[in-house]
């Protein structure tokens, strides 16, 4: 991961960056979407302890989520690969803008988050490490990150809590025994992380908004 030496030419982050934000943006018209979903699927169960339901309305409630979570699923990963093109040329862009030292190369902005374990720090890291030089490429050691640091933790909880509610979900779907409050329990559940990412998504926008600016800025500084 050493800085290696060669000429980067800096590229107008506006297009990318609105791109990205558009996805993120359709993501959590998505996860409002999720939030209504599970409360009208919570209504569902619900009125099934008091009174019988048909399986047409517990199909047709099966297939309104699935429909979602697959919509849902495929604008994920369509942010992911946008993302990393982002981050990608992000830090072409500082080392292109002059910032020095810098620990991680564009590829490896990449690649450490496929790394199992290293994964759960180094792209924080890198992602730290732009943030900084955006705002400053000569002095972007002493810059403060606390955005950068709130995004991550966030993350991390959203991805641990996200997991535990996933395999929760799993286990009653499958079981024989789960009853109607257990059902309207996973929904509950379900709405909580869905709020909480909307939060995450726009703690992230912030710091992508950050990045892109600050660039642009130091970019026109220079020309004039």
């Amino acid at each position: 991961m050493s800085n290696i030496k060669q000429p980067y030419q800096f590229q107008n982050p506006l297009k990318l960056t609105n791109s990205l934000l558009v996805l993120l943006y359709i993501g959590v018209v998505l996860s409002a979407i999720g939030i209504l979903d599970s409360l009208i699927s919570y209504n569902l169960y619900s009125s099934a302890e008091y009174i019988e339901i048909s399986d047409e309305d517990v199909i047709n409630n099966d297939i309104r989520a699935i429909v979602i979570g697959v919509l849902t699923f495929l604008f994920y990963l369509a942010t992911i690969i946008v993302f990393l093109i982002w981050v990608h040329r992000a830090n072409k862009n500082s080392r292109a803008l002059g910032a020095q030292d810098m620990q991680f190369t564009p590829d490896w902005c990449i690649g450490w988050w496929f790394i199992p374990i290293a994964s759960l720090w180094k792209p924080y890291q890198a992602v730290r490490e732009i943030w900084k030089t955006s705002q400053d490429t000569k002095n972007w050691q002493n810059k403060d990150n606390s955005i950068v640091s709130l995004w991550w933790t966030l993350w991390i909880i959203s991805s641990i809590v996200g997991q535990i509610i996933y395999r929760w979900g799993l286990s009653i779907w499958s079981s024989p025994y789960s009853t109607w409050m257990d059902y309207q329990n996973i929904e509950l559940a379900y709405i909580f992380i869905a709020i909480f990412d909307i939060v995450l998504t726009f703690v992230f926008i912030k710091v992508i908004k950050d990045i892109c600016n600050g660039q642009l800025v130091q970019f026109y500084s220079k020309e004039i």
